[in-house]
């Protein structure tokens, strides 16, 4: 893998959520408000069984640390900062992939792959105050479509 490549995938998964992150921070400070910070993970944070998307896989597992460790450092702020982690959804990366190893919807308990509009309810949630104390978590929505 040239590290041009590691580089790219690492600055779009990792480095750009942390300094918009820490942007959007700054702001709320300076403004003494209250915020909330929604991060995207992926469920490849949590499980990889190979098929060549390490890099992507530990770049994911950074995005649900990063939220844990800045809800701890903004929660005296009244910063909540938390993360969504999809599984396979509809979008032009599953395409890709999809392109790349055929249907793997087939191997899944639903035989589906998730309609990004499934994820509305999670985002909204996060951001409503019904979710007030929930900070430094990352919530995972797979649709059941890997193992526990």
């Amino acid at each position: 893998m040239p590290l041009e490549l590691i580089d790219r995938v690492l600055d779009v998964n990792v480095r750009a959520p942390f300094v918009l992150s820490c942007e959007v921070a700054k702001r709320l400070i300076a403004a003494e408000r209250q915020g909330r910070i929604v991060n995207i993970a992926s469920i490849a944070a949590f499980n990889y069984s190979g098929n060549g998307a390490a890099l992507y896989s530990v770049s994911k597992a950074a995005v649900v640390r990063m939220t844990e460790a800045l809800a701890v450092e903004w929660a005296r702020f009244g910063i909540n900062v938390n993360a969504i982690a999809p599984g396979a959804f509809k979008s032009e990366m599953m395409d890709g992939m999809l392109e790349r190893m055929g249907d793997i919807s087939q191997h899944m308990p639903r035989k589906r792959i998730g309609d990004p509009a499934q994820l509305d309810s999670t985002l909204l949630y996060l951001v409503s105050p019904a979710s007030d104390a929930v900070t430094g978590t990352c919530i995972k929505v797979d649709d059941g479509q890997g193992s526990r």
